[in-house]
């Protein structure tokens, strides 16, 4: 079983500020926006919760941090169910997918095949059918967390 410690940095590792090619968020970064979103946290925290020597964090920090990757709240929970487990086992090889395409240079060839003068039509058209299909698969795993059970607030 995945531990929170395992979860945050995997969130950390496939989610980055500038694009798949940028540095990953400082905590203080990520501390930052939480407070933005009324959610009080210290960058030492969320190293400690990086570090493994936190675990346990508040269901308003789990909140933040699934706002603040975008993700399912439940993706940061211990799964209960065996539907909940699949649920967070999938999450997790999403993220895992696209820190893995961002190390090849995938999602960065996509991103940047968009930009491609008008002669290039068809490989930019290809890389942007990639993205979206990318885009659609975490818009459709969002939803059918909210489907099953899963809340947003």
């Amino acid at each position: 079983m995945l531990s929170f410690q395992d979860k945050l940095n995997a969130a950390f590792d496939a989610v980055r500020p500038k694009g798949p090619d940028g540095p990953e968020y400082r905590n203080t970064e990520v501390a930052a926006a939480l407070g933005e979103l009324g959610v009080k946290v210290t960058g030492s925290y969320l190293g400690l919760l990086r570090n493994g020597e936190r675990d346990n964090p508040t269901v308003n920090v789990v909140q933040g941090l699934a706002a603040f990757f975008d993700l399912d709240p439940v993706y940061f929970l211990t799964p209960t169910t065996p539907q909940a487990a699949e649920k967070v086992a999938g999450i997790h090889r999403d993220l895992m997918q696209l820190a893995e395409w961002r190390d090849k240079g995938v999602l960065a060839f996509a991103l940047r095949a968009m930009l491609l003068e008008q002669d290039s039509g068809q490989l930019a058209e290809a890389a942007k059918v990639l993205l979206e299909q990318v885009m659609e698969l975490r818009r459709t795993d969002r939803e059918s967390g909210q489907e099953s059970g899963g809340s947003r607030e």
